[in-house]
């Protein structure tokens, strides 16, 4: 420690040695609303941008229906970068919100009753580690914008997959059962991909930071 830090209250006692705590607590009132404003923002603006990108170019394809054969693959493999992209965005949003919990415990210190103005309900929702809202459920992985991008797009897979089976048999219910079993499929390993990548972070950010299990 250097001699400009000597007598200084450590990080986690600092909250009890603050000379003006009424100000300290207004200042981080306002740093909170700005902080969380801003991070919700920017990951949910690239997302939506990304999702009217990846819908913007199916209904394009769906115009040029004519050339299905051809648009289909470049439409599912443009959903699955956009899914991807969807998937980093919310868990960059999770990660920064996940920071932010942690002042929020400091801020929630400073005053009695403050805790009042930062909730910290015991649920979690699979991609909201901001302990703020709905109580946690897996099946809520299916109801994120990167599962509304997934199930469209193993839809449209599915319809690809139907057409592969029916031009060399041209049995149309055998295609329609195929595409709609391929699309279901997809759509399962969308969701299981998207909760195992929650599930990694969580394990990331609730590590101990002080462990060493794994450093060289």
């Amino acid at each position: 420690m250097s001699d400009g830090a000597a007598g200084l209250p450590d990080a986690a006692d600092s909250a009890a040695s603050l000379g003006d705590r009424p100000l300290a607590f207004y200042n981080a009132l306002l740093t909170e609303h700005f902080v969380l404003e801003s991070a919700r923002g920017i990951t949910v603006s690239e997302s939506s941008s990304r999702a009217s990108l990846y819908l913007m170019t199916l209904s394009s394809a769906l115009v040029a229906f004519g050339f299905l054969g051809v648009i289909i693959p470049v439409v599912v493999i443009l959903g699955v970068f956009t899914y991807e992209r969807l998937v980093q965005t919310s868990l960059e949003d999770v990660a920064a919100l996940a920071s932010i919990q942690r002042i929020r415990r400091y801020y929630a210190g400073l005053l009695p009753g403050a805790d009042a103005y930062f909730p910290m309900p015991a649920g979690r929702a699979p991609n909201e580690l901001l302990e703020i809202g709905q109580r946690g459920y897996r099946r809520g992985v299916f109801f994120t914008i990167s599962s509304a991008i997934a199930i469209v797009n193993s839809m449209v897979a599915g319809v690809g997959v139907s057409l592969l089976v029916y031009l060399p048999s041209r049995t149309l219910p055998l295609s329609i059962a195929v595409g709609v079993a391929a699309a279901i499929v997809l759509i399962v390993v969308h969701g299981a991909y998207q909760e195992t990548r929650y599930g990694r972070l969580r394990d990331l950010l609730t590590a101990d930071p002080t462990s060493t299990t794994g450093r060289s």
